[in-house]
């Protein structure tokens, strides 16, 4: 009797809050492609068939919008920018900060990044010669998030990264804790946790705020400026319509600046952590990675020039993804009805894509609980079907900041594997850990060894 009144309230949210990757794999497997579920009193339907996947992010995206649950919290942190709102705002959006992210264009950050990275690489070999470990998923955090707030917003950042370093964990934990509560107090509600994230949240809303009037001051002056001597909220700033003429405001810089900032460091930062992982438990992979590195840059330090030629290193970070993807699973709401597959589909009604759940069924790849780089060999990937590897979703609304990840990772890895060794530094258990992305359940110890020293 009570199972059938908590399931009449909450639906199948108890069996996916108690299990989220085992019931998202299970289902995933369902021969239809398509799961029903109840979300509290709303349907939802999970997707995993290549072709009802295509309907709903390409096909059809006009009719699947992001006012779910889900991204209704994440909101409160990141307004309505690029990977939050939807409709007019949305297009309009996108195509302003589009340019900045073209492939050729991301690589003008990649001085900073190189600069990035070899600090870490000697904050790493100062822990290395003092025999202590490195705590690699606390650290991917940090880098990327020193990578991504210097690229936003160049050398004005130096003033504001202590605050940044500060309230920024406060915000990522407060805005994981809503996104995955089943119940929770309203945030008017002056709980402890509540009061911590208006105060980090505030903050850090003062501290993008601040950067946005102080560039606003020197517009005249980075207009004048060349577009590869820009920051990237400079590029931002001064990108224009090219329908209406209008430029963004400053309430909308503001919501795509913590975009970028939660978005673009958060999910590149838990990748790189099970990359680490894997390869601990694969060192005949790490010897395959130091051979490429010495053949290709020596003991030289890496350049983003390099990075075309590190094929293993990329096939590497893309079973990784595969794999571990950061964003595990991801909704949209059907506005109008639809039909996908022999299903019809009600206004209001939710869809569900796992790319855990889909990366991860046999029946779209071989053995897929292995880690096999060479899935992802050029030429010879072996699932070529974009509809089934997501790490950055697809269609229209696919990762702004694909390009720059792809970048960031393989220029990170590159600078740290070509100056250590690692190992686990324990044993501790780590399993994945489901939360807005997909972190490790317990901090990642590496033991470091130099290669040359």
């Amino acid at each position: 009797m009570l199972n059938r009144v908590l399931r009449s309230i909450y639906g199948d949210l108890p069996e996916l809050v108690k299990d989220p990757l085992g019931s998202f794999l299970e289902r995933s497997r369902t021969p239809s492609g398509i799961s029903p579920l109840r979300i509290g009193r709303r349907q939802a339907y999970l997707i995993s068939d290549a072709a009802l996947i295509r309907r709903v992010l390409l096909e059809n995206f006009e009719n699947y919008d992001k006012a779910t649950p889900a991204f209704e919290a994440i909101q409160l942190v990141l307004g309505r920018g690029i990977l939050t709102g939807h409709g007019p705002i949305w297009k309009k959006n996108r195509r302003l900060a589009q340019p900045a992210f073209h492939g050729h264009r991301v690589q003008r950050f990649g001085p900073i990044l190189e600069r990035i990275s070899r600090r870490f690489a000697d904050r790493w070999e100062g822990l290395c010669r003092r025999g202590e470990p490195v705590d690699a998923s606390e650290d991917m955090l940090r880098i990327t998030l020193e990578g991504v707030s210097e690229v936003l917003f160049g050398a004005d950042i130096s003033e504001s990264s202590s605050e940044i370093n500060r309230v920024f964990p406060v915000v990522l934990e407060n805005l994981a804790f809503r996104v995955t509560q089943l119940i929770r107090w309203p945030d008017w509600v002056p709980t402890q946790r509540n009061r911590e994230f208006k105060e980090a949240l505030g903050s850090m809303n003062r501290v993008v705020d601040g950067l946005i009037q102080k560039r606003r001051q020197r517009l005249a002056e980075i207009e004048a400026l060349a577009p590869d001597a820009r920051d990237l909220l400079s590029t931002l700033m001064v990108a224009q319509d090219e329908e209406t003429g209008e430029r963004m405001s400053d309430a909308q810089l503001r919501d795509e600046v913590m975009t970028l900032m939660i978005a673009g460091h958060e999910t590149t930062a838990n990748a790189l952590t099970w990359v680490w992982f894997l390869l601990d438990q694969h060192p005949d992979e790490v010897s395959r990675l130091h051979e490429e590195l010495d053949t290709e840059i020596g003991n030289r330090v890496p350049t983003v020039g390099d990075l075309p030629r590190l094929k293993r290193l990329r096939m590497v970070i893309s079973e990784a993804l595969r794999m571990f993807p950061p964003i595990w699973m991801f909704d949209r709401r059907a506005i109008a009805a639809d039909t996908l597959g022999t299903t019809a589909i009600a206004p209001g009604d939710l869809v569900i894509i796992s790319p855990y759940g889909i990366q991860r069924n046999p029946a779209f790849w071989s053995d897929p609980d292995t880690f096999r780089p060479e899935r992802f060999e050029p030429g010879q990937e072996e699932n070529q079907n974009k509809y089934l590897y997501l790490p950055f979703g697809a269609g229209p609304r696919i990762c702004l900041g694909q390009s720059f990840a792809i970048m960031e990772s393989l220029l990170i890895m590159a600078t740290l594997l070509n100056r250590f060794n690692a190992r686990r530094w324990d044993s501790t258990p780590i399993k994945p850990k489901p939360m807005v992305t997909l972190r490790t359940s317990a901090p990642l110890l590496l033991r470091l060894e130099l290669r040359n020293g």
